[in-house]
């Protein structure tokens, strides 16, 4: 099983990488009621891509972290010392 965990992985960082090295052309990023002000990014469009996706990952696992955490806790409380 471990084996198979590790191909996916090497899989799955080929693809990223893969698509990287593909989409290295700069694409400019900026909020609609910000752009009076001339406030922007500028990134390669992986970095566009791929940089929300990694936040998004994160805080998923932070919130489904807290929820276990939680109810970790809760099922301790629950359970009579001896």
């Amino acid at each position: 099983m471990r084996v198979l965990v590790w191909i996916a992985g090497l899989l799955l960082t080929a693809a990223v990488l893969s698509f990287a090295l593909s989409n290295r052309q700069t694409v400019s990023i900026s909020l609609w009621p910000l752009t009076d002000w001339n406030v922007g990014l500028t990134l390669p469009v992986y970095l566009a891509v791929l940089a929300p996706f990694v936040l998004g990952l994160a805080l998923g696992w932070l919130v489904a972290g807290w929820r276990s955490w939680r109810r970790r806790r809760r099922a301790d409380k629950k359970v009579p010392s001896s």
